[in-house]
This record gives structure tokens, C-alpha cells and sequence, in this order.
């Protein structure tokens, strides 16, 4: 297949922590479902890795750079459209866009887009539909249901429950545990204030990771396990990173 993207795409234009040498070996941009089911069909037959970047995904790149077909989704994924009393949103939709119509004020200050929000399960309260390409190729549901190996490409919001939208650069996930707060592990642990050359957290809230000057994708990772370590050690709950590497965590 005549590849209509980039060889050697660099990682750092594409990611909010944008320290990274890196390249992503190839780079397609789909702007429609039909050039997204056709692009993973001939990636596959070429038996090549396929994975997508959405915008503003929150992510820590590797050191070098990454193999395989990195799919980013464009024009017809990033829409808003109005259906009945829902919103039917493109996946590559940033969150704060959504976050301007009325009723759904609560993601004016998200960050991301709104595919990695439904893959990371808070936006689940809102979530009335979707479409999704599995398997060989789209399908609409009723219900979120996970899955790792399918990428959702439109989602029907409709708002009433209760969000708690994830800021942008959190480096772990909320443990899950009733009563158990991230932040509140993290001011026990006495992490605040904590740099590794370029990298720190964020002065208002220690659980955020930035980049403040031209930290390295390993020294980023290296404060993340520092911190992650010195809680397990404070409080003896080991949290889960959250900043993946780029790719939506796995093979479509």
C-alpha cells in the first residue's frame, strides 16, 4: 500500500509532555470512518502494529521512538452534532469544546479528548451510546462496555451524573478503594514539591507531573516511580501509573 502519511513522525508534537528524541516510525491521519476501517485493513495485511493517538492525550513517551502505525484521527472525529436531547461527539473532540454547550459545563476545563475519557471510564455517567471499530470493523452499543482491543470513534453524551473529570497530567489513577483519595495519599506521603531535574509536580497539586524545562523522557518516568514508591512505602498502597506511553495502551 502507498502510505498516504509521514515516516519518522516526531513523538513530541504529538504529546503534552513534549520532551522526547523520538519518532513514530509512521504517521496517518484518517478523516473519516471509511479511511480508518481501509488504513487498519491494509496495515494488517502488511502485518504491521497498529495503534491511535488522539489530541492532547495524556501520555509519557519512551526514550527512542515507537514501531508500527500510529493512526491519529481527524476531521469527521472531532465534530460536536446535536441528536434529539443528546450530543453526538467525534472521539478526537476535545473535552473543553464539549464543555461550551450548555449542560455540559462540568468538561470546560477537562483535558483530552473525549475518547480517552470514555476509555478511562469517568465520562461513563454521561455516556448514553457509541460506535466503535472492533474486530474487522464499526459497530454502535447501547452501553460502554471496555475493551482494550476497540477504538471508539463517536460518542452520544447526555449529562445528569456525576463526573469527576481527570486533570490533565495526572500520573497515577484513583486507587478505587472506598474512602481512599489520590491526593490525599500523595500530602500523607509528602511528596509536594518534589523535582528530578526538568520534572516536578505541579505546584497546586501534587499529583500532576510537568515538564517544566527539557526533562527527559526517563528522568519523567523516574520521578513518577519515585513518588509511586515513596507512597507505597508512606501508606502501603501501590498506585497505578496512568501516563502510558503513546498508542491508547495497546493494538487495535
Amino acid at each position: 500500500m502507498g502510505w498516504p502519511g509521514r515516516e519518522e513522525e516526531p513523538i513530541a508534537r504529538h504529546v503534552p509532555l513534549r520532551a522526547c528524541p523520538g519518532a513514530f516510525e509512521r504517521w496517518v491521519v484518517v478523516d473519516s470512518e471509511e479511511e480508518l476501517v481501509a488504513t487498519i485493513r491494509a496495515a494488517r495485511a502488511e502485518k504491521l502494529p497498529v495503534r491511535a493517538v488522539l489530541p492532547f492525550a495524556d501520555s509519557l513517551p519512551p526514550e527512542g521512538g515507537l514501531g508500527g502505525l500510529f493512526l491519529r484521527l481527524g476531521r469527521d472525529f472531532e465534530d460536536i452534532r446535536e441528536v434529539d436531547d443528546l450530543l453526538d461527539v467525534g472521539a478526537a473532540c476535545p473535552l473543553a469544546c464539549v464543555g461550551r454547550r450548555r449542560g455540559f459545563e462540568a468538561l470546560a476545563r477537562a483535558g483530552g479528548a473525549v475518547g480517552d475519557a470514555v476509555d478511562e471510564g469517568w465520562l461513563r455517567p454521561w455516556v448514553a451510546g457509541l460506535r466503535r471499530f472492533k474486530g474487522r470493523g464499526l459497530e454502535d452499543l447501547t452501553e460502554l462496555e471496555p475493551d482494550p482491543k476497540a477504538l471508539v470513534t463517536r460518542v452520544r453524551l447526555r449529562p445528569g451524573g456525576k463526573l469527576l473529570p481527570v486533570r490533565a497530567g495526572t500520573m497515577f489513577r484513583e486507587p478505587g478503594k472506598r474512602g481512599v483519595d489520590l491526593r490525599a495519599l500523595l500530602s500523607r506521603a509528602g511528596v509536594s514539591g518534589v523535582r528530578l531535574h526538568g520534572a516536578s509536580l505541579a505546584d497546586d497539586d501534587p499529583a500532576v507531573l510537568v515538564n517544566r524545562g527539557e526533562a527527559s523522557p526517563r528522568q519523567m518516568r523516574l520521578l513518577v516511580e519515585a513518588v509511586r514508591e515513596r507512597v507505597h512505602v508512606a501508606t502501603g498502597v501501590e498506585l497505578e501509573v496512568r501516563l502510558l506511553p503513546p498508542g491508547r495502551g495497546g493494538r487495535l
